[in-house]
């Protein structure tokens, strides 16, 4: 059996990775252009000249909304710089070029992912780290986030480092770094998208308030502290608003205004989280299901194996949470581990926490539809159910591991295929 087989899942997982970098390199390559490309990337890239022509340290974020002209600072922009001083590191290390600042951001999506597959080798087993990592390699999102500069792409990156804290934070006894790093992640991944404060900020105030007693209680003083540095984050921004009498702040009020007067209230797309695991993209589908038909059928043969996968994923997706959910309703979540079975069951409650809280949150705000790339933040929380199904069905039918590694390894050949 593969489960048993350390030499096989070793081996599985130098392909993965192989497959995952030359993918990534070659959509890079094949995607050179010299500049920015869409509305939103081309008005970002001038807004980082402009700070750096006018010697302007960022203490803003991008606009809220698009701007009719590139001069127009009219429009309300998201609260703090983190986006554009990275942005601005990225394009200094990249050689003062955008396809530079492109190729750091691709390394430097790498090197954080690095972080996280780390921990699930030490934290899960050998199994569940190379079928993670096989389904990782040729994931849409995270391709994509590699392969561009866009600001809600940094909040799907930093999500690589939150889950592994989160999840450390719960298992460990020594919870202090943990708990001092959970709100300044999140406070820079909301300077890059102003959704985050609507969506992962709440639902972890939230979840924390649930395990008030628990363990909330006894780590508030580093929980406190991680508050802390999160405010500092946002300091010159505060003081910028001091200076010039909340003006920033006032149209952000503004634009909250005329969303009101626009808008019906209405849930988010928050079923994102799930597409997140699978092999759709995100795409606009303006003709529905004749357009998904279209992408894999009349142009290469080929494609019609990638449109299978296109679909098992979404069944392998969907029985993981129903698995997972269906255990933890029950309580009879188990693995090799009581202490990585008991915080599975915590993750799984914060992604529910995290559902519930964005939809209320959303809809107070009256924000839209809130649209998937709003919730890059949780696109690793969406791996959870995936986690534990592996896990459990590693411990109680091993067996059917076999079949989960066979279909991971088809599935990057099925990704390949349709990409290269």
């Amino acid at each position: 059996m593969i489960v048993n087989n350390k030499k096989l899942l070793i081996i599985l997982s130098i392909a993965a990775v192989i497959i995952g970098i030359v993918l990534r390199f070659y959509l890079y390559n094949k995607s050179i252009v010299g500049y920015p490309t869409g509305l939103d990337a081309e008005y970002q890239f001038y807004q980082l000249n402009k700070a750096i022509n006018e010697k302007k340290f960022p203490i803003e974020g991008v606009f809220l909304n698009t701007p009719e002209t590139y001069d127009s600072e009219e429009n309300s922009r998201v609260p703090g710089g983190y986006f554009y001083i990275i942005y601005m590191l990225k394009y200094f290390l990249g050689g003062s070029t955008y396809e530079g600042a492109r190729l750091v951001n691709l390394i430097t999506s790498i090197l954080i992912s690095i972080i996280f597959f780390v921990w699930l080798y030490k934290r899960f087993s050998l199994t569940t780290f190379t079928i993670i990592l096989m389904l990782m390699s040729v994931n849409l999102y995270f391709l994509r986030a590699g392969n561009m500069i866009y600001n809600p792409h940094n909040p799907l990156i930093l999500s690589f480092l939150f889950l592994p804290v989160l999840y450390e934070y719960l298992y460990n006894d020594k919870k202090f770094i943990y708990a001092v790093l959970l709100f300044p992640i999140l406070a820079i991944s909301a300077q890059c998208h102003f959704s985050n404060f609507f969506s992962m900020v709440p639902s972890l105030i939230v979840f924390l308030i649930i395990r008030w007693k628990k363990d909330t209680r006894k780590n508030i003083i580093p929980l406190a502290i991680g508050v802390f540095i999160s405010f500092l984050t946002y300091l010159p921004y505060i003081i910028y608003q001091f200076q010039n009498k909340f003006e920033s702040l006032s149209k952000i009020l503004g634009r909250k205004s005329e969303i009101d007067a626009v808008n019906i209230i209405q849930p988010p797309q928050i079923y994102s989280i799930l597409l997140f695991t699978t092999n759709e993209g995100g795409h606009k589908y303006s003709n529905g299901l004749k357009d998904i038909i279209n992408s894999y059928f009349g142009q290469n043969p080929l494609y019609a194996f990638t449109f299978i996968f296109y679909v098992l994923s979404f069944v392998f997706a969907i029985t993981a949470l129903i698995y997972a959910y269906k255990h933890f309703f029950t309580k009879k979540m188990i693995t090799d581990n009581n202490t990585k079975t008991n915080t599975l069951k915590d993750l799984l409650l914060f992604y529910i926490v995290y559902i519930i809280t964005s939809i209320v949150f959303f809809m107070l705000a009256n924000i839209g539809a809130g649209r998937p790339h709003y919730f890059y933040s949780s696109f690793t929380l969406g791996f959870i159910p995936i986690i534990y199904f592996i896990e459990n069905i590693k411990y109680t039918k091993p067996k059917y591991i076999n079949y989960i590694c066979i279909y991971a390894l088809l599935n990057m050949i099925a990704i390949v295929i349709y990409r290269i």
